[in-house]
């Protein structure tokens, strides 16, 4: 049994943080709509609401920090938290999947960690979060949830030790650049921007759109296509810095049946992934890197984890390959999920079905376009012609394959995804087929697999023929 253990002093300084920036937005909702009419109000008004704002984030980190403790009793982890309400949580080592730990400039500042134990039950959210502690107690805790039989501890020599095979790829600063320079994160910062913009229309009393609009209106046709490309150019190299920022110094290593990964520039990141964890395997090519026959790997982890995505659970293993070196990739570091496969493409009958409702829309959005922004609005046509493009790729790119006990599944998204998952692994399957899709003897397959959500990861293939579809079934029963 030991003592329990408060947190770095620190920590108050970052829980104080944290409370102001989650609610930046709402706070500063509230002191323009307060305080638009400033000569009705006191002039040291906004400074007292700062101050006040200060304080109780304060007074509220510090309780935070007093009232949480850990400490490792038997074969538990135990955390305990709460100003008003006392909440304990007891997390058994054989519960424990892995381990991660992460530091921020603040974090490294001081030699301390943020350490995250991922159960297998574990949501989104980490089932157990100790926010600041010394790397030295990070690596006890580490140590003390390594999944090994007591006898094996015990009879362990220095040589068997040292015959444990070690794999690893590191991401070069060449690859570092191509990856960010191809991530496609440009649609994310678009994302963000949009909702900042559209926070400040509630607050303010204008349209940023609208002013945008009227102001390229009024400029040359050459002017408003250079400020489009200017625009486009800016976000994108945003978009690179921050996938700089977070895959600078990606590491993957594997030994034993874990995989450990490191990466980051201004946060640094440690996981590690048990190999059992692993419910499938993900390739993706987006529209930039297919060309030039690059693609990312990621696997989806049962649980989730700090690293997984918000709406996948997956968690990159590497950033960039060349599609000529995954399969010795997938041989070094995942061997599990190494196949080779023959696809069972959709037939011929099945390209209208691709094809008819995103071609509708396409052309519904390009017919309001033109009705509403003249012939700006002809700009839409390209829409359409890109949209059929999306439709034949998504036609010849889709199929599935299967081996004794794996399941490959390709399809399209905005990006090619080619999904490896063992039999073993498919927690649900489902063969559908619609109306229309009954008139042309087609087939839907989709499969889903233990992760983070509620719902687990789903993956399906449209529109196979009804025969493949009712083999990939019959695969999966044992029918066949």
């Amino acid at each position: 049994m030991s003592e329990p253990k408060r947190m770095h002093p620190i920590s108050i300084v970052l829980q104080m943080l944290k409370l102001i920036k989650d609610a930046i937005i709402p706070l500063a909702v509230g002191f323009i709509a307060f305080f638009r009419n400033l000569s009705e109000m006191f002039w040291w008004s906004p400074f007292a609401l700062i101050g006040a704002v200060l304080l109780i984030s304060g007074l509220t980190a510090f309780l935070h920090w007093y009232r949480f403790t850990y400490r490792i009793e038997a074969d538990e982890l135990r955390l305990e938290s709460g100003v008003f309400v006392r909440k304990k949580r007891y997390i058994s080592k054989h519960r424990i999947q892995s381990v991660n730990t992460s530091a921020n400039i603040l974090h490294r500042l001081f030699g301390i960690v943020k350490l995250e134990v991922q159960t297998a039950g574990g949501g989104k959210k980490a089932e157990g979060e100790i926010g600041a502690l010394s790397k030295e107690d990070a690596a006890g805790i580490q140590q003390f949830v390594k999944r090994k039989e007591q006898r094996d501890t015990e009879t362990d020599s220095i040589e068997d030790l040292s015959s444990v095979k070690r794999a690893g790829y590191t991401l070069s600063f060449r690859r570092l650049l191509a990856a960010a320079a191809t991530s496609g994160g440009t649609g994310v910062f678009f994302g963000f921007l949009f909702a900042i913009t559209q926070q400040l229309d509630n607050i303010a009393d204008f349209n940023i759109y609208s002013i945008a609009f009227d102001w390229l209106l009024e400029q040359s046709l050459v002017l408003s296509i250079l400020f489009v490309i200017g625009s486009l150019a800016l976000t994108w190299m945003i978009a690179m810095v921050g996938t700089v920022f977070k895959y600078c110094y990606f590491q993957i290593t594997k030994q034993g049946e874990e995989l450990f990964i490191r990466r980051g520039l201004l946060e640094k990141r440690e996981i590690t992934i048990p190999l059992h964890r692993i419910q499938a395997l993900k390739v993706e090519e987006n529209i930039f890197r297919q060309p030039f026959g690059l693609l990312a790997v990621s696997a989806v982890i049962a649980g989730g984890g700090a690293e997984s995505d918000k709406h996948s659970f997956s968690t990159i293993l590497f950033p960039l390959l060349k599609r000529s070196e995954l399969q010795h990739f997938l041989k070094e570091i995942v061997p599990g999920f190494v196949v080779e496969t023959a696809f069972r493409k959709p037939p011929k009958r099945a390209r209208l079905r691709y094809a008819f409702v995103p071609i509708l829309i396409s052309m519904l959005i390009t017919g309001v376009l033109v009705y509403f922004f003249s012939w700006y609005g002809l700009f839409a046509i390209l829409f359409i012609l890109l949209t059929v493009c999306f439709c034949v790729l998504d036609y010849k790119d889709a199929g599935v394959s299967w081996t004794a006990d794996m399941l490959t599944m390709r399809y399209r998204e905005l990006s090619r995804i080619t999904v490896h998952v063992p039999r073993k692994k498919v927690q649900a399957f489902r063969e559908s087929q619609h109306y229309f899709q009954s008139k042309k003897q087609l087939g839907t397959v989709k499969i889903s697999v233990a992760s983070g959500g509620a719902a687990g990861s789903s993956f399906k293939v449209r529109h196979l023929a009804e025969q493949d579809a009712q083999a990939a079934a019959d695969w999966y029963s044992f029918r066949s």
